[in-house]
């Protein structure tokens, strides 16, 4: 989350953005305005917060992601191979076929690419020890924790035989106190002992989906058991019930004020459904400019990682606008549902859907001026896909800093005209002034609107040091839009050195690149890593309605640099320096350059 200080002198030239005024808010101001001062008349009338300014960016973490889990070396395994000793140096074979031992939970057939390029070959004894290694490595490449053997045997008509040793895991013992997630803990381990032989991949999922429960960590380790081919797994856990943090930074607009800071509570394991409760509250540094307070609440149901939640968001903000008593209040009921289709440290794909009722009013000295009411339901897709090589800590590379990386989540959205939906303003927008009616927000806005998002991020590691990265949003609309479902550029989204919603409209697309150098993970809780990094942002919006008829597309660029600082996994801290290189239109000259400044801080309190 990058958070931002300024340079800009506030003046009465104004170099802030002029942030986009409502041709329904201009409206429904006229006979208000006539009774206040020109000097306030002449003011534009700010829009309603953006969705960013509310519901706030998720906070960056103090302390980077926990290493792997587990991992299967996909290398060529080569094992001693006594055939290939002096004594046998003149001994071949012509290979007409393999033949692996029956093991129940494994396919033969996933073993054919060992040995099927020599076939019809005459090859020296010592083939046989490498197509062993070979159908050895494809097994733990596909998960088994599992050996191949040569038996004793005679070749005469070039059938090779060879014996696959698989391993079961007979039990699993749980050290640590789980908490009252000890049941769903259990759910989710009870998988790992019914099947005929051990797989890491399928291991892999329910020891991630144990350390998704919220406030927990889960490690696996295996030991032999008491019988050949048997192994014991012993899960370690650590509990944390209680997470506190906070995080100061000055991303906001001089209207809603600059400084502001969110503090956040989150109370795990409640009911023991994998459950995590949050509360938090954001405040400018005036705190009667804008406060966001935010509960919510998630669970998990099942075995293999179901999520169900909600949250209630309740934001109000007073704009500094001198003569204009300016008051907007917004209230967010949101319900979700996920479900991971696809767990791996590698690859995953977690699909869901919700439901968002959404209200936002405007209001000028107690007249309403504007009253949106959204309902809005969601389908999403959100996927990752992380350098394997790197889990396997290859080449000086982790899951937290890999070689490459790709993030993506896609969206659709569809407005309901249902549960107390606004009604739209009629092809004229007159329906809106009808008498005992509040204006929208846009008076071309359609409430049922559908719409499509996008985000992609990138990051690729050509050398340990240097980092690349690419992140991308992107919107499109169906119809006009009110204020909440806007794409938006600014400080909180693509558009560092701008005020938040400098350009917002219906559809959008942003791009920030950035270079970094160094890793941002300290060498142990006590030490600090170093991030210089440099960066380019650009976004361009284009709005559907009438108002902005040749207008079209709104565009903002900025760059510069900075420094990100974390110290062990308690706190970090990011300076930016980000120089806008641009002139909105409705801007009276290009912003000043702005230093913006992000300090996060967390701790969490260990299960005795």
């Amino acid at each position: 989350m990058r958070q931002s200080g300024d340079f800009d002198t506030d003046d009465c030239g104004s170099s802030r953005p002029a942030r986009r005024t409502r041709l329904s808010i201009g409206a429904a101001l006229a006979p208000v305005l006539a009774a206040l001062p020109a000097v306030a008349a002449a003011q534009a009338t700010p829009q309603i917060p953006t969705r960013e300014e509310i519901q706030r960016p998720t906070l960056p973490p103090a302390a980077p992601p926990p290493e792997r889990v587990v991992a299967a070396d996909d290398s060529i395994e080569r094992a001693p191979c006594p055939l290939a000793n002096p004594e046998f140096a003149n001994v071949r074979i012509t290979l007409r076929g393999v033949e692996f031992s029956s093991v129940e939970g494994i396919d033969p057939a996933m073993l054919d690419a060992s040995w099927r390029d020599r076939v019809g070959q005459e090859l020296p004894i010592a083939v046989v020890c490498d197509i062993r290694d070979r159908a050895a490595t494809v097994l733990r490449a596909k998960g088994y924790l599992a050996a191949v053997r040569v038996p004793p045997q005679r070749i005469e008509d070039g059938i090779v035989h060879l014996d696959i040793l698989a391993a079961r895991l007979t039990r699993v013992e749980v050290r640590g106190d789980a908490g009252t997630n000890e049941g769903l803990l259990q759910r989710y381990l009870s998988r790992l002992d019914d099947a005929p032989v051990f797989n890491i991949n399928d291991a892999e999922r329910y020891l991630l989906l144990a350390r998704d429960i919220p406030g927990m960590d889960a490690r696996l380790t295996l030991r032999p058991g008491t019988n050949p081919g048997e192994v014991v797994g012993e899960v370690v856990v650590t509990r944390i019930p209680m997470i506190f943090d906070a995080n100061i930074q000055n991303f906001g607009s001089h209207d809603v004020g600059r400084w502001g800071g969110i503090a956040r509570a989150r109370f795990t394991g409640l009911t023991g459904m994998g459950d995590m409760t949050t509360a938090s509250f954001y405040t400018t540094a005036d705190t009667d400019e804008q406060q966001v307070l935010q509960l919510a609440h998630e669970f998990r149901v099942g075995g293999e990682g179901l999520r169900l939640g909600g949250s209630y968001t309740y934001a109000w903000t007073r704009p500094d606008l001198t003569g204009l008593p300016i008051r907007s209040n917004t209230q967010v009921v949101s319900l979700f549902a996920s479900y991971p289709v696809v767990l791996t440290q590698a690859h995953q794909l977690t699909v869901g859907g919700g439901l968002d009722l959404i209200d936002q009013d405007i209001a000028l000295s107690g007249v309403k001026l504007n009253r949106d009411r959204l309902r809005v339901v969601n389908l999403r897709a959100d996927a990752g896909w992380i350098d394997a090589a790197s889990i396997a800590g290859r080449g000086g590379y982790s899951p937290a800093e890999p070689r490459w990386s790709l993030a993506t989540s896609f969206e659709a959205r569809k407005g309901l005209s249902a549960l107390g939906a606004s009604d739209d303003c009629g092809p004229s927008g007159l329906a809106c002034f009808a008498p005992g009616r509040v204006p929208l927000s846009r008076l071309e806005g359609q409430p049922d609107a559908f719409l499509l998002r996008a985000n992609i991020t990138a990051e690729w590691r050509p050398v340990r040091d240097v980092t690349l990265s690419a992140a991308l949003r992107e919107q499109w609309a169906s119809d006009p839009l009110l204020s909440y479902e806007e794409f938006s550029g600014g400080n909180f989204t693509v558009g560092r050195g701008y005020d938040p919603g400098t350009v917002i409209g219906d559809s959008g697309v942003a791009v920030a690149l950035e270079a970094r150098y160094g890793s941002l993970i300290p060498a142990n809780r006590d030490s600090f890593a170093i991030q210089p990094f440099a960066f380019l942002d650009a976004a361009a919006v284009r709005n559907k309605d009438s108002t902005f008829a040749g207008l079209n597309p709104q565009r903002l660029y900025s760059a510069g640099g900075g420094i990100r600082i974390a110290w062990g996994n308690a706190a970090r801290l990011d300076v930016t320096l980000a120089a806008p290189l641009t002139r909105r239109d409705l801007l009276a000259r290009r912003p000043d350059p702005r230093l913006l400044v992000t300090l996060t801080t967390q701790f969490g309190v260990r299960a005795r």
